[in-house]
Formats: structure tokens, C-alpha cells, sequence
């Protein structure tokens, strides 16, 4: 069962918060190109973070664990309704509690919370593409960034491979600079095998939790982090997962 490294409310603050300054970037320039997302605008990439939240919500009213809920139809929907579908999928998990039934595409931990963990880490990361697009740079809390990590590596580039697809060349190590955090990454049978702590690697990548979250997320490079050992290993979890 996946259970995340903060509290059910740490992720309803981070998607309130992240929310809200989402929709003064979009508001500043929502024609500006996001390089994250090609051939997305702010504005496209505010219709998706609220299409997300539409979606998610849906799935958490249903309270049915094994079929998503019906959400609206995908459409332009612009800062107005971010925000306010923000606060319809808060309020939704607040009223649910963590434990609460809930579907999601994974099979796994079928609650409110993986929802709420998915919404937080899901707005912070486009949080930072609007960021980007606007040429400005803003922080990341740690401890939630190394929840990010830990989400992005169990939910996503943990689950089965391709039949003979190997996700890394080699054992690569992640180790974040400023909490106590760290992961090692290890192919075997066509899928990623992982666990918490430092330990021998082929490669090693070291960096704020911030940046090892936007690394995962394929938003920043090797080269902006500490790296040893053997490049490809690195480049290889870049290129791993949807």
C-alpha cells in the first residue's frame, strides 16, 4: 500500500497553495510557450492541472474503489475555474478523510489519499513549468519534494515494464542534500526494484529534494545535480515512465 512520507493535510495545503500561485502565472502571461510541455501554453497547462483536478474529484465523490468517477468533459477552462475546482477537490478529500474508497489507474492503495498525494505532487510539478515559461524560479518545499521523489519512483517508474525492457542499465543512487532522503534504484525483470537508504551504485545523483523531484520529473538534467559514476545509468530514469 503506498503511503506517503507527509500528512493527509500537507498535501490539501500544497494543492491550495500551488493552486493559487498557478493562477496568478497564468493570469500574467497565458500566451507564454511552456517548454516542459511542447506546443502547451500557460493557458493550455492550466487546462490540464484543472481537467486533473476534475477528474481526481470525480474519483473521490464516486467513493467506489473499483471504477473511476465521471467528471466533466475536457474543455478550456481558465484560472477562475482552477481555482475554484481546487477547492471542490480539497474539500471533497477533506470530507473523506485518507482512508476513504477511492479508484485510481494503479489498482493500488484504492483511498482518498493516494488521490491527494497524486493532486499535490501533480500541481507542484506544472507549478514549476508555469514558473519556467515565465522565466522565473520559484522554491519547493523539502520534505514534500522527497514524498514527490518517493511517489514519482512507486507509483510510476516502479510498475511492470515492457517484456525485456530494463528502466535502468545499472543500480543508480538518489540522495538528497537537504533531508534526510535517499533511494536506490535497481533494474530487475523487466521492472525497477527499489528501496529507501544509501547503498553501492553504478552512479550516484545528488542534489536538493527539490531538484532530485524536477529530475525524476524529467524537468532538469544531470548536469544540474551532483553526479558520479556512470552517466547513462542517470540519463536512463530520465528517459524511464510515461
Amino acid at each position: 500500500m503506498v503511503r506517503g512520507r507527509v500528512g493527509f493535510a500537507s498535501y490539501l495545503d500544497a494543492l491550495r497553495e500551488d493552486t493559487a500561485r498557478l493562477a496568478v502565472l497564468a493570469d500574467d502571461d497565458p500566451a507564454a510557450a511552456v517548454p516542459a510541455c511542447p506546443g502547451w501554453s500557460v493557458a493550455d497547462l492550466i487546462d490540464h492541472v484543472a481537467d486533473v483536478h476534475a477528474r481526481l474529484a470525480a474519483d473521490v465523490l464516486a467513493a467506489d474503489p473499483h471504477r473511476p468517477g465521471s467528471p466533466p468533459a475536457a474543455r478550456r477552462r481558465g484560472t477562475d475555474e482552477l481555482e475554484s475546482g481546487a477547492a471542490h477537490l480539497a474539500a471533497a478529500l477533506e470530507a473523506a478523510g485518507p482512508e476513504a474508497a477511492a479508484w485510481n489507474w494503479t489498482g493500488e492503495d484504492l483511498t482518498a489519499g493516494w488521490v491527494a498525494r497524486r493532486a499535490a505532487h501533480e500541481t507542484a510539478v506544472h507549478r514549476v513549468d508555469a514558473e519556467r515559461a515565465l522565466g522565473r524560479s520559484g522554491a519547493l518545499e523539502p520534505e514534500l519534494s522527497a514524498d514527490g521523489v518517493e511517489e514519482r519512483i512507486e507509483v510510476f517508474l516502479a510498475r511492470p515494464r515492457t517484456a525485456g525492457a530494463l528502466p535502468l542499465p545499472g543500480t543508480l543512487c538518489l540522495v538528497a542534500s537537504d533531508v534526510e532522503a535517499a533511494w536506490v534504484l535497481e533494474p530487475g525483470g523487466g521492472t525497477l526494484r527499489w528501496r529507501r537508504g544509501r547503498g553501492p551504485a553504478d552512479a550516484a545523483l545528488v542534489g536538493t529534494a527539490g531538484q532530485l523531484f524536477l529530475f525524476s520529473w524529467n524537468r532538469l538534467g544531470p548536469e544540474e545535480l551532483q553526479l558520479t559514476g556512470r552517466g547513462d545509468v542517470a540519463l536512463a530514469l530520465r528517459g524511464s515512465g510515461p
